[in-house]
Order: C-alpha cells, then sequence, then structure tokens
C-alpha cells in the first residue's frame, strides 16, 4: 500500500537519500558534471529551505518518492507541479502515479482546473511518464534546459 503525505521534519536522512536517486536517474548524464556533482549539496539546501512543502510517498514503511507543488499564494504557480520524483528503487510500482493523483488532488483543492510542469526535452522517460497519466506537451521553453512544458486537465 502507497500512502502519500506531508514529510515530517525528523525524515531528513530518509528523505535524501531517496530524493538522491532519483534525481540523479532523472539528471545524471543530462546535465552538466558540475551540477551532478552538487546534486547532494543542492538537495540538503531545498530541505532546508521548503521541507514543509514536500509531500512524500511511502511505501513498505519507506520513503519511495515526493512531489512539492508552486506557491499556493502565487497565481502564477498555484498550479504548478513543481517536483515529483520517484527512487529508481520503487519505480514500476504504482509510485509516481500515487503522487500525480495527490499531486493533482490538491492543486484541484486550491481552485485551479489545470495545472503544468517543465520536463527537460532529453528527459524522455519523464516526458512518456507524464504522457501516460494526461499530461499534454504544450509548448516549449528556449532556457538554460531546453524545457518542455505540460499541461494536464484536472476532473
Amino acid at each position: 500500500m502507497i500512502v502519500v503525505r506531508p514529510v515530517r521534519a525528523d525524515e531528513r536522512e530518509a528523505f535524501l537519500g531517496p530524493a538522491l536517486r532519483s534525481w540523479l536517474d532523472a539528471y545524471d548524464g543530462v546535465l552538466d558534471a558540475a551540477e551532478v556533482a552538487d546534486a547532494p549539496a543542492m538537495l540538503a539546501r531545498a530541505w532546508a529551505k521548503r521541507w514543509q512543502a514536500f509531500r512524500v510517498a511511502v511505501l513498505d514503511g519507506v520513503i519511495a518518492g515526493f512531489y512539492s507543488l508552486g506557491a499556493a499564494e502565487d497565481r502564477e504557480t498555484v498550479n504548478y507541479l513543481w517536483h515529483l520524483y520517484v527512487d529508481p528503487l520503487a519505480q514500476r510500482r504504482g509510485v509516481g502515479r500515487a503522487l500525480n493523483t495527490a499531486a493533482l488532488a490538491e492543486i484541484k483543492a486550491r481552485g485551479a482546473d489545470k495545472a503544468w510542469l517543465d520536463v527537460l526535452r532529453p528527459n524522455a522517460k519523464a516526458r512518456a511518464f507524464y504522457a501516460a497519466l494526461g499530461w499534454r506537451e504544450v509548448r516549449e521553453e528556449k532556457d538554460a534546459y531546453d524545457s518542455i512544458i505540460m499541461e494536464c486537465d484536472i476532473a
């Protein structure tokens, strides 16, 4: 059984291991070596800054993935799925689907009828995952990362 819930302050170490594995799974070989090398420190900074925003998926008593959303009080990010990552050790077990469902429910509770996210063009695995869940590619962002903006209607 997968339970999606807010992370607790005492789960920092339990969170950072799966977060790092999932981040490396998504970006190793896609981003430059310096960004990949900085991943542990970057995730520690993200935890320190916004741990209260993370929702985790717990599978068999272990954190298996997480998501976070844009700020609820910001019109530009209220319906933005900022992060959704699944530990590679738990992939293909419904964790990503559970996180997506919970994230969309949280966005809907904020009053939005659409959600959006960005994904790096080279991250074919993530693009296929989101497409299978009903997300559609709506535009390109020619930024430093060559991002694709995806959108999903919330039923």
